[in-house]
């Protein structure tokens, strides 16, 4: 018999808290001179939606990078 994890649903607050942090992180690599790629975005947005967990998108957001599925990209100025 297979389990089948249900993911607990989050408040609306909670999912808007998670939106700023995941702005805020966003921004602060901007300022850096880095930029997310659409794997790292698809991502967070699973993270903001409660489908994932804060160690759940760490642990994808590692292993993409290990992967070379994505990459952060310095942008120069």
């Amino acid at each position: 018999m297979e389990k089948t994890l249900i993911a607990q649903a989050i408040s609306h607050e909670e999912s808007q808290r998670r939106r700023r942090v995941v702005e805020e992180a966003r921004s602060a690599n901007f300022r850096q001179g880095y930029r997310h790629d659409a794997v790292l975005e698809e991502a967070n947005e699973r993270f903001i939606l409660g489908l994932i967990s804060l160690d759940d998108l760490k642990k994808e957001m590692r292993q993409a990078v290990l992967n070379n599925r994505c990459a952060f990209q310095h942008v120069r100025a």
